[in-house]
């Protein structure tokens, strides 16, 4: 039984590490792997993704109150403490982006050495239209 559960948590792994850089939910992943035909419930999915937050391979980030948190796999050893990104939000189609931008970055910069106030980047979050929900907006406008 041991060596199942190792199987699986090894898969689960495995899916993370081909979305390297992709913000996932415990559903999706066990959506995925209800596609494939592989039963693994939602309690295991959990376990195991805590076990590789704890590990430091991936972070888990609490976007809102009312979304599940995601999941990120981090890609080197140089990825896994750092947060210097920032978090977009398509209030269309819930997609999670990450977000780096110098200017961004000097804002933050600018906020803490002239107002005293630190940004925790990992949990700052911009809402709007990602360009695919933006092209998709403008294309069923125009045919109107």
């Amino acid at each position: 039984m041991a060596n199942y559960k190792t199987q699986q948590g090894d898969m689960i792994k495995e899916y993370m590490q081909k979305r390297a850089g992709e913000h996932v939910t415990a559903n999706e992943i066990m959506f995925y792997f209800q596609q494939l035909d592989i039963e693994i419930g939602m309690t295991t999915i959990y376990r195991h993704l805590n076990k590789l937050v704890k590990q430091g391979l991936v972070k888990k980030f609490y976007i809102d109150d009312r979304s599940a948190a995601c999941f990120e796999y981090a890609k080197d050893d140089s990825e896994k403490n750092t947060t210097q990104y920032f978090h977009l939000k398509c209030i269309e189609c819930d997609s999670l982006i990450h977000f780096k931008c110098q200017e961004i970055l000097d804002w933050q910069k600018h906020i803490e050495q002239e107002h005293g106030f630190e940004i925790d980047s990992e949990r700052t979050v911009f809402y709007g239209i990602c360009p695919k929900c933006k092209k998709l907006k403008n294309k069923n406008n125009t045919h109107k």
